[in-house]
């Protein structure tokens, strides 16, 4: 007898039932070997790709943005640091600025970043535009700028009017001589003065929290204590 199946026949790809498999059985589990490969051929397959790579630029983007935002944050909080001191101790109070004799008449003013101000020994018979205004004494005048409240820095190399060494602020150009009146810029007024008292022993002590608004009378505010150098 011969055997019905051709020995040329292509086999069934499908397989034929497994021994105790019915029938039913052995049809749906072809049907699905045959769906799967479909599926994974499909059109919409692959449409997931795309939003891989749009989500890589958009993660790559991000970083780079996020980068230079801090990059910038942290110049802004550099320059912020030096414009507007933070963190300073004193202020408020009566801060110690040193001894009478420390003060040489008409020399630079002292600044003090502790109380936020400076100390200057006006000299009566400086009579160039920049200084001290006829005034004679201490002076202590607080360090921010009466327009914005950037810090004022003395700058004695800077030369307006002919003349070198200035309050100049360098946000703003406010210029202002060695007893704080203001001679330049956008500022509403001189610069303020704080109250300056002199113990016994000569030790210069720098009321912070008393402070009168700059005016003309800059110069005269100042206090000539015992011991003051000439």
């Amino acid at each position: 007898m011969t055997n019905p199946r051709s020995t040329n026949e292509a086999p069934d790809m499908g397989g034929s039932p497994a021994m105790g498999e019915s029938g039913d059985a052995w049809r749906q589990a072809l049907a699905t070997r045959r769906t799967v490969p479909a599926l994974a051929n499909a059109p919409g397959a692959q449409a997931s790709r795309p939003d891989i790579e749009a989500s890589r630029r958009t993660f790559i983007r991000g970083s780079f943005l996020g980068g230079l935002g801090l990059a910038l944050l942290g110049s802004v909080g550099f320059l912020l640091d030096f414009l507007y001191p933070r963190n300073v101790r004193g202020f408020g109070g009566p801060v110690p600025a040193g001894k009478v004799a420390d003060y040489k008449k008409g020399a630079d003013p002292k600044h003090f970043l502790d109380g936020q101000f400076w100390v200057v020994n006006l000299d009566a018979e400086e009579s160039r535009t920049g200084g001290s205004g006829g005034g004679a004494g201490l002076v202590a005048l607080w360090h921010k700028c009466p327009h914005l409240g950037c810090t004022v820095p003395w700058r004695p190399e800077f030369t307006y009017e002919g003349d070198k060494g200035w309050f100049r602020c360098p946000c703003h150009g406010s210029t202002y001589t060695k007893s704080g009146i203001r001679i330049y810029g956008p500022a509403p007024r001189s610069m303020d003065t704080m109250k300056i008292d002199v113990d016994g022993s000569g030790n210069v002590i720098v009321q912070t929290g008393q402070r009168t608004l700059g005016g003309p009378d800059n110069p005269q505010r100042g206090i000539k204590p015992p011991g003051l150098p000439a």
